[in-house]
């Protein structure tokens, strides 16, 4: 059976530069926005949609989660496909008009509570990134989107 269900989607960042030693050095970036999308599920699979405006362009999101992986794969004025699995390393390329950069991500966590109610997923990892270390948080919290706040 399938769902598909209009949901509130609040997502949290926070990213730390690491110096060589990979330590986090400087100010830590912080960023969150809210907005509404779609959370589906069907058999073993979670897929949550949404779009997004940031300095008036359009990036839609799609993350997937099957099996303890999570996909977020970007389209729109980012470009990316970026693959989260426990303990393990990808590559991928980063894309943000005019500009294209390499990236690696090595994922040290991921905490799942997302069901049909709503919940929350974490994601911890490092990042690097046209050359730059940074170690990263997203936290993404998903609920009914007939509630006022998150």
């Amino acid at each position: 059976m399938a769902i598909i269900k209009e949901v509130r989607i609040k997502v949290s960042s926070v990213i730390e530069n690491l110096d060589a030693a990979g330590l986090a050095e400087g100010e830590a970036e912080r960023a969150e926005s809210v907005t509404v999308g779609y959370l589906h599920i069907f058999d073993n699979e979670r897929l949550l949609t949404y779009a997004e405006e940031q300095e008036g362009a359009r990036t839609v999101t799609e993350i997937k989660l099957l099996h303890g992986t999570v996909r977020v794969l970007r389209h729109g004025a980012i470009e990316s496909d970026i693959i989260f699995d426990e303990g393990a390393t990808h590559r991928s390329v980063y894309s943000v008009v005019p500009y294209k950069f390499d990236a690696e991500v090595t994922t040290k966590r991921i905490r799942d509570s997302l069901t049909e109610c709503g919940g929350a997923l974490d994601l911890f990892y490092n990042m690097k990134i046209g050359g730059a270390q940074k170690q990263c948080r997203m936290k993404i919290t998903v609920t009914d989107s007939n509630l006022n706040s998150i």
